[in-house]
């Protein structure tokens, strides 16, 4: 599907690069923009110490002089995600200007943070002026008795005029030279405490990834690709490299919505459920009208409510690394993710002497499978200081693959529980090893990318400890699989947004899905039959989906490249700007506009009405070139709020305009016309 639009010959995309930096895989595609397929496309595995050794590896793979000739290159990351989850980053400082008399310190549970002066009424007029000599009074003390190396800032009424946070921006950057993220940027909803949320965890986690879009940027430059870097965000769109350097936090869930992007682009559907396995989790979105729903009320990411707009995507972890246990006479699979022991094998020779310690130890583990699992080096290298205990460790996997028994063995621990493996997993120094879908896969002989054997041997452990035999074992696992797919796909249609948990917690619906899934009993039956089709994309996802779609009595549709769909929608998405503002009556007479800087005041409805609409593009067109766009034209659409009096007639209360500006990345952008 080639791209469609106005674009001078200078300006003409031609071919681009797609890298998706996902969390077991990063994929990477070449696109002709032009012919609309896939010219190269190649995988290898994220290597998450070092984000950019896993792109160089899977840029080598790549056709050399087609990459030669890529115009353009688009990213997906977890990198946000992950950062805000696992609550990395730099010190941020937090500077709020709350309501009169509606702010407790318990209302942002963040330190360190300060309320200054500075007041709007919920109209956007100024009460209180800034005071410059205090912020800068507070910036210097946060700094020096609290490090902070960046600021977040917050006013309530700050999205209807974002003014005074400019103010504060613009005095703090002076009086310290730090990054500074202000509420407004991020949310034009109301909420300021959720915005000021927002812009902490953007001012938190923008140095590790600027560093990562520099890395991407170095290792282009060392293939000689001097090519413009776009970044997709968590609603799907596009926006550049600059930006997202800026706005890190926009990119949360930007991997699940390349996804959908992909499966979108591949797969020419209006109405379909697209599913994504990969190696870590299996993602599920809803098109409807060829649209994904937008949480426009923010995502929830590692437990903090933010106002990033972001697709409506379902996540469980289920993936082709999943690891499968066995715990008192039940088998259970995911969400923890550990490396196939089919990897492992192909990887190195050393993993036979570690399976034949656990094969001889199984009847110890009579009841639990948790102590058996590999351990491998990694490629990372670290100075990081480690204990004695921990260098042990290391030591003895330079020699070759230990099971975690053989560790406790020659190192002395007194139990398995307690070698110290922990902080080494954390820090990507050594890889856990376990049984797999993937390594099921190998059993079976669906899938033959790496090591069968070891697969075997770790499945007859497994199969032994369950008193199984690996052929009773494997299609019951591999069975259970496609029932936790089917799971998924019918929460994903019964769960709304808002409750996203619903159907985890009701035994009720429990109670029903078991018998959808075991055909009911001699007194009834349950079906479930989904009236769309269901598209599957992600490497596992074609040995699990079209059993998962017979039994939902609907269509499974497998396209081509599905593998790399991530990558696909990555250099395949736009950038796109949406923008709100309101027309109010004014008690006081008159009408305010809201959303713009300085919450402009008017005699009549229709000089309020021209301005907001030239104000509204102009600012959108601005962004829209910051984001990598040189596209001009904006549709705007209002909409009226009136009430009635008792005698009928209808009295103006607010206009809202929401402004979009939807383009494609551009190669040379145009001057602004304004």
């Amino acid at each position: 599907m080639p791209w469609e639009g106005k674009q001078s010959n200078d300006q003409l995309l031609k071919m681009g690069l797609g890298i998706d930096a996902g969390g077991t895989y990063t994929d990477a595609v070449i696109y002709d923009f032009l012919a609309g397929m896939v010219l190269s496309k190649n995988k290898a595995l994220t290597t998450k110490w070092d984000f950019t050794v896993g792109i160089k590896e899977t840029l080598d793979g790549l056709d050399k002089n087609l990459l030669a000739r890529t115009d353009l290159a688009a990213v997906s990351t977890t990198l946000a995600t992950n950062a805000v989850v696992e609550g990395e980053g730099q010190h941020v400082g937090l500077l709020i200007m709350p309501p009169y008399g509606l702010f407790e310190e318990k209302d942002i549970p963040y330190e360190p943070k300060a309320v200054i002066s500075g007041r709007l009424e919920i109209s956007g007029e100024v009460t209180e002026l800034v005071d410059e000599a205090e912020i800068r009074q507070v910036a210097r003390e946060m700094v020096k008795q609290n490090g902070v190396e960046a600021f977040a800032v917050s006013g309530f009424a700050g999205s209807i005029n974002p003014e005074q946070e400019l103010h504060v921006k613009r005095i703090l950057k002076d009086e310290t030279g730090l990054f500074v993220t202000c509420g407004h940027e991020l949310s034009d909803l109301l909420n300021f405490v959720t915005r000021a949320q927002t812009a902490v965890l953007n001012a938190r986690i923008v140095p590790r990834f600027v560093e990562l879009l520099k890395d991407f940027q170095n290792v282009l430059t060392a293939l000689d690709i001097n090519i413009p870097l776009m970044v997709v965000k968590g609603d799907g769109s596009l926006m550049s490299c600059e930006m997202a350097m800026e706005r890190p936090v926009e990119t949360i869930l930007s991997g699940p919505a390349a996804s959908v992007a992909g499966a979108r682009f591949l797969v020419n559907r209006k109405n379909a459920i697209v599913v994504d396995m990969g190696g870590t989790t299996t993602d599920t979105a809803a098109l409807a009208d060829g649209k994904v729903q937008i949480c426009e009320s923010g995502s929830h990411v590692g437990g903090s409510r933010t106002h990033v707009k972001a697709l409506d995507i379902r996540s469980v972890g289920l993936g082709g690394d999943s690891l499968i246990s066995f715990e008192n006479g039940v088998f259970k699979i995911g969400p923890r993710r550990v490396a196939p022991v089919a990897w492992l094998g192909h990887r190195t020779p050393g993993p036979d002497a570690a399976l034949e310690s656990l094969q001889q130890r199984v009847n110890i583990h009579s009841e639990s499978s948790r102590e058996i699992h590999l351990f491998t080096l990694t490629a990372r290298r670290t100075e990081q200081d480690m204990n004695q205990a921990e260098r042990e460790v290391l030591a003895l996997l330079e020699e070759r693959p230990h099971a975690l028994n053989e560790l406790a063995e020659r190192t002395g621990a007194i139990h398995p529980g307690a070698v110290p493996v922990s902080r080494l997993e954390r820090h990507f120094i050594v890889q856990r090893c376990g049984l797999t879908p993937t390594d099921l896969l190998h059993v079976n002989g669906q899938f033959a990318l790496w090591n069968a054997e070891s697969s075997h041997k770790m499945c007859g452990i497994i199969a032994a400890l369950a008193g199984l035999s690996p052929e009773q074992m494997v299609p019951m696992l591999l069975d259970r699989i496609v029932r936790q797919l089917v799971l998924e796909l019918i929460k994903k249609h019964l769960c709304t947004a808002n409750r996203p948990g619903e159907m985890d917690l009701g035994e009720v619906s429990q109670m029903l899905m078991n018998h959808l899934l075991n055909s009911g009993n001699k007194h009834y039956s349950i079906h479930f039959k989904l009236h769309r089709p269901i598209i599957g994309i992600g490497a596992p996802i074609k040995y699990f989906l079209p059993q998962a779609a017979k039994l939902l009595g609907t269509e499974a549709l497998l396209p081509e490249h599905l593998e790399v769909a991530n990558a696909i929608g990555a250099i395949t998405s736009h950038i796109e700007v949406r923008r709100q503002v309101k027309i109010r009556f004014d008690y006081r007479g008159g009408f305010r506009v809201e959303g713009l800087a300085g919450a402009r005041h008017f005699e009549t409805f229709k000089e309020a009405d021209f301005y907001a609409q030239k104000e509204l593009k102009r600012k959108v067109r601005k962004v829209g070139r910051i984001a990598g766009t040189s596209q001009t034209a904006v549709k705007i659409k209002t909409k009226d709020r009136t009430v009635s009096t008792p005698q009928g007639k209808g009295i103006f209360v607010e206009r809202s305009m929401i402004a979009q500006l939807t383009g494609h990345p551009d190669l040379v952008l145009l001057p602004d016309p304004e």
